[in-house]
């Protein structure tokens, strides 16, 4: 009987309240050069890219998550990990000490990596959160390029 309701409310839940594997359908993103140095995340740079046509991006795992803001909220985002910092121990398969050389290696690691996050229409910035940590940071969004006028490169009278 328990099994019947559980497996009833799994498949009758509303898929809004499920996590999503994908990110929002989006027009463009922002690609994100981002630092991790000494337990410290830095935005180096911040650029839009426009999509060829309306897309997902696909969700990872990962311990930081890009997220793009839109009125003070997180509108989307994507987790990512900066390399060498992703913890390759298996509890039960390692030793204390080679735990605490895993652990010594993600502390004084230096990474930069790009990410490339959704930007809904009404994002305004970036910020990059840690999960361990806790910590935000944030970036402004450059300006949107404006659209190309039609017939623009034909001044030839």
């Amino acid at each position: 009987m328990l099994a019947l309701l559980f497996t009833a409310t799994l498949f009758l839940t509303p898929s809004s309240t499920l996590p999503r594997d994908e990110s929002l359908l989006v027009n463009e993103t922002a690609k994100l050069t981002v630092k991790y140095d000494h337990g410290s995340v830095t935005i180096l740079r911040v650029e839009r890219e426009p999509l060829p046509s309306p897309q997902r991006l696909r969700r990872w795992r990962g311990r930081f998550e890009a997220r793009a803001v839109a009125a003070g909220k997180t509108a989307d985002f994507v987790r990512f990990d900066f390399p060498l910092m992703a913890q390759a121990e298996a509890p039960e398969d390692v030793t204390e000490d080679a735990k605490k050389v895993g652990q010594n290696l993600r502390e004084h690691v230096t990474a930069t990596s790009i990410v490339r996050v959704p930007l809904p229409a009404a994002a305004t910035s970036v910020a990059v959160y840690d999960t361990f940590t806790k910590k935000t940071t944030t970036a402004a969004l450059p300006a949107a390029a404006p659209p190309a006028a039609a017939g623009a490169g034909n001044t030839k009278r």
